[in-house]
């Protein structure tokens, strides 16, 4: 049971049957998938999608927000608060630890990438120690922290897994003898939504290394516990080291901060923070010589906005001065978001670009120059091409604020470059008449994405613009695609190359694997579109991915009920795809609305069975490979508008009109069992099976099936402040026993669930907010944390599990995809032998050969064994009594390129470690 009732909203979840009651062939060709990959990487479908016109952006990024707000919030207050978050971390923290105190092994899990294709960057900072200029630091929005030392070939995640993901700023120290010590703060400000009264998004803190970004530890007290507006660190959009006193200054969505190593001074906060909303935003930066430069724009608080400067070496509040406001200079109109940029090589001029609120070019360009005093308009300068407007890409477009960024060129202070929707560059701002396209879409008369022959795809939405510190024609751009490079900004035409290597950072809220025992998967994601995967499907590796249909993704399944394995797909509002190669479909049910995150289901174990959510209306169909938009049976409304379907599950085996059923769950806390679903026309024969328990108006998140018994049912719930996992071992009745097996996850958001049967064993897993959970029992049995150090704390959106070869697949929302064998011989919990004893390298293996550097010596036997995935031995090494701390494995058979798990066994301690053979 979780915290604090403070009152009860609406209706009664018993009136739910009464609720339901009351309302109401194409023949694709026979094709193999790898035709898919036979086309390209990263070249999307074609198929006719929803463009994002900058209205309809914006009202996608509020939807977005309010998918993930409406599954979080409290029903009975209609808020997510910090407290609850903060519970939720607190109790993955305390269970990470028990479950390492207690030396429980997990299954081991296997990334399934993508790992050639990125997610939203906010972040990128060039280290200045390098001389190659080769070293770089990343932030992903949901992802954390990438370094990479080879200038973007390979990315090495070095944030902890088990703390908020949130990146979105990131400083070195600049001074010499300081530049080992780096920042990262957190929590994404959010434009185009209304005030939605929640801290859903917020980070938690500010993090320090004084190793050169390896690894990261939290600054004390920076993180979130600090009343009703908690923290004013919960939301920070840039930070940056003074080069002279090494204070790090703090753009804050509340103000502007300066942290000195020990404490947080206030530099420029508004009036009344309380009364905070996410339209705050600010930015900084400074000169080389230590001017700050801030830029703030406060809807409440008018007083504050515009551009501020600070001496060099003069803080406090009283010593800033506001250099330009509403009409100072004449015609500047700030109305949003104000981003800056100082010349690298004369600090006196200073650009800014905001948002000016109006149609057309959405935003003004001034620069400041110090040594006159001055300002100069260069708003006329911002692209509006010729040859026809196109809404959200031309003119100039920002997405009201949530794509907006301004650099200059380190070697010219006139050669400027613009992110909005699109990137831009200007070469000459004096002389020039106008920005040039160079990313993003490919021109302003169409919404495919920007690219030159021979070269990769830019994406649409830029965040970072970012020069080297070792050549000025060097630039990397941090998009919601992920890391590009461009290394001749000069060109007339721009090429970009993806340095999305191991850069893992996408965001899914859907996943799919193939029932028929491939190793194909497929999934929906944040602003990515869907992409599929796996070696059978002509990819390299299983870690690589293919684009195959734009917009923002949703569910997705994989089919057997056709030859051509088609594809089921969606984008964003409702739209459905079916997809043989070479024949796509659009089989949206004609007349029906969606919510923003597009639902559907196949039955995964009939797959002639598709079922579609329409909002709070269910249509379905028998002939999945032949329905077309006009061909659904459509079942009527499941309660009153806003009673939206969130998620089905079917009893598991082949169909049995007389047993078998589908579970439906709500978005207003109810669950029903609509008996015989594909033979139903209406809801005559649906049952009101709603745990007496819950909450009116919880978000019921997942449902799973017992695959072999289909009287075991577990239904999950996402708020906080209510009861969220439910367990029954007779949902066939018309009065199912629910029992609350929530236990030690009461404080967790939970978004998944699955259940797991083999040789007998059942096992049941729920994914949350904070991390991948399982137990043996529910009923008798805490929750335990899995792959504590591969999947952390990652939000867990998805799960899905195949029977046939105990394989389960998990999406998660900022990290990927990852796999498990849940069969594995492997996963026995045994007594662990620290890792921290030995090192294996190289890893990736390359040369089918690898050594192990124990910490200590010892007389004792090691036994080393290596197995594939599925826990089959490959290779196991004489057993050896030790006379050398270093150990030379060289399996007699060359392994093929992949994921292999090495087992070290002393002293009747085992542990595991993934290898990966190249």
């Amino acid at each position: 049971m979780k915290k604090n009732y403070l009152y009860l909203i609406g209706l009664c979840a018993t009136c739910f049957v009464a609720a339901f009651l009351m309302m109401n062939s194409c023949n694709t060709p026979t094709q193999n998938k790898e035709a898919v990959f036979s086309k390209g990487f990263d070249k999307p479908s074609k198929i006719k999608t929803s463009k994002k016109t900058v209205e309809a952006k914006a009202e996608f990024t509020e939807q977005r927000i309010l998918h993930e707000f409406n599954m979080q919030k409290n029903p009975q207050t209609g808020l997510v608060t910090k407290e609850a978050k903060q519970a939720e971390l607190q109790m993955a923290h305390q269970m990470r630890r028990t479950n390492t105190q207690t030396e429980n092994v997990t299954y081991i899990y296997e990334n399934r990438g993508p790992t050639n294709l990125g997610g939203r960057t906010r972040t990128i900072v060039v280290d200045k120690s390098d001389a190659s200029g080769n070293t770089i630091l990343a932030g992903g929005i949901n992802s954390g922290v990438f370094r990479t030392t080879n200038g973007g070939q390979t990315w090495t995640k070095v944030s902890n897994n088990n703390d908020i993901h949130s990146v979105t700023t990131i400083a070195q120290d600049p001074r010499p003898g300081f530049q080992n010590i780096w920042y990262y703060a957190t929590g994404e400000a959010l434009f185009g939504s209304t005030n939605l009264g929640s801290t859903t998004f917020l980070g938690n803190g500010l993090w320090r290394s004084t190793n050169n970004g390896v690894t990261w530890s939290q600054i004390p007290n920076s993180g979130s516990n600090q009343g009703d507006v908690d923290s004013v660190l919960d939301v920070v959009s840039h930070i940056q080291v003074h080069p002279v006193t090494g204070d790090l200054f703090i753009a804050s969505f509340v103000g502007i901060y300066r942290f000195d190593g020990t404490d947080l001074f206030t530099e420029l906060q508004p009036t009344n923070i309380n009364a905070f909303n996410n339209n705050y935003v600010t930015d900084l930066k400074i000169t080389p010589s230590g001017r700050v430069y801030a830029a703030l724009h406060f809807d409440e608080d008018t007083a504050l906005d515009g551009v501020w400067t600070l001496a060099n070496g003069v803080t406090g509040t009283a010593n800033w001065q506001d250099i330009a406001f509403d009409g100072n200079p004449t015609g500047w109109n700030d109305r949003g978001r104000i981003v800056l940029a100082i010349a690298p090589s004369n600090e006196n001029l200073v650009y800014a670009l905001f948002a000016d609120g109006t149609n057309g070019v959405e935003a003004d360009l001034w620069r400041w120059n110090l040594s006159t005093l001055t300002w100069t308009d260069f708003s006329g300068r911002l692209p509006d091409e010729p040859g026809g407007d196109l809404s959200g890409n031309d003119p100039f477009a920002i997405q009201q604020g949530y794509d907006l960024v301004v650099s200059v060129k380190p070697d010219n202070p006139n050669f400027v470059v613009i992110g909005g929707t699109n990137a831009y560059k200007i070469t000459n701002i004096e002389t020039d008449s106008q920005f040039q396209r160079i990313g993003g879409y490919l021109t302003n008369t169409t919404y495919e994405l920007y690219s030159t022959p021979g070269f990769a795809q830019h994406h649409p939405d830029v965040h970072a613009l970012v020069f080297s510190e070792t050549n000025p024609n060097i630039m990397y751009s941090g998009t919601d695609g992920g890391i590009h490079v461009t290394t001749n900004i000069n060109n007339s035409q721009v090429d970009w190359t993806s340095l999305n290597n191991n850069y893992q950072t996408y965001q899914f809220y859907h996943v799919a694997l193939d029932n028929g025992g491939s190793n194909i998967v497929l999934g929906g994601t944040q602003d990515n579109g869907t992409v599929a995967g796996g070696t059978d499907l002509g990819a390299p590796t299983n870690t690589i991915m293919s684009s195959v249909l734009t917009g923002d993704g949703a569910a997705s399944a994989i089919s057997r009920d056709n030859a051509c394995l088609p594809f089921f797909k969606s984008v964003q509002n409702g739209v459905i795809v079916r997809d043989c190669p070479g024949q796509e479909i659009e089989i949206t049910p004609s007349g029906s609305s969606s919510q923003f995150v597009t639902y559907f289901y196949l039955d995964p174990d009939n797959n002639n069975a598709l079922y579609y959510a329409g909002n709070n209306v269910m249509y379905s169909t028998t002939n999945s490979s032949g329905v077309t938009s006009n061909s659904w049976t459509n079942l009527g409304a499941i309660g009153a508008q806003g009673n939206n379907i969130t998620v089905f599950e079917a009893s598991r085996g082949a169909y049995n009109p007389a047993s078998s059923y589908l579970l439906i769950g709500t978005a207003q806390g109810n669950v029903g069992r609509l008996q015989n679903p594909q033979n139903a026309v209406n809801f005559n024969s649906l049952v009101d099976i709603t745990p007496p328990n819950m909450t009116v108006g919880s978000y019921v998140s997942s449902i799973a099936v017992h695959p072999t018994n289909s009287n075991i049912a577990m239904v999950t719930v996402a708020n906080y402040g209510v009861q969220s996992i439910f367990y029954t071992t007779n949902v066939t009745s018309n009065t199912p026993t629910w029992n609350l097996v929530e236990r030690n996850l009461a404080d967790f958001s939970i978004r998944s669930t699955t259940i797991t049967s083999v040789n007998g064993q059942t096992k049941f897993f729920v994914g949350t907010s904070r991390g991948l959970y399982s137990t043996s029992n529910p009923l008798t049995n805490d929750w335990t944390i899995e792959s504590p150090n591969q999947l952390g704390f990652s939000l867990i959106s998805a799960l899905r599990y195949r029977s046939s070869d105990a394989t389960i697949l998990v999406g998660t929302h900022g990290d990927g995809m990852w796999q498990a064998n849940v069969d594995s011989t492997l996963s026995i919990d045994d007594t662990v032998l620290s890792s921290s004893s030995f090192q294996l390298y190289p890893n990736p293996v390359r040369d089918n050969r690898f050594s192990i550097s124990l910490a200590e010596n010892s007389n004792e036997p090691l036994k080393v064994s290596l197995f594939d995935m599925k826990g089959n031995l490959i290779y196991k090494l004489k057993e050896n009594s030790l006379e050398s701390s270093i150990i030379t494995v060289q399996p007699d058979v060359i392994l093929s390129s992949g994921t292999y798990l090495l087992m070290l066994e002393q002293n009747g301690k085992k542990t595991t470690k993934q290898v990966i053979f190249e």
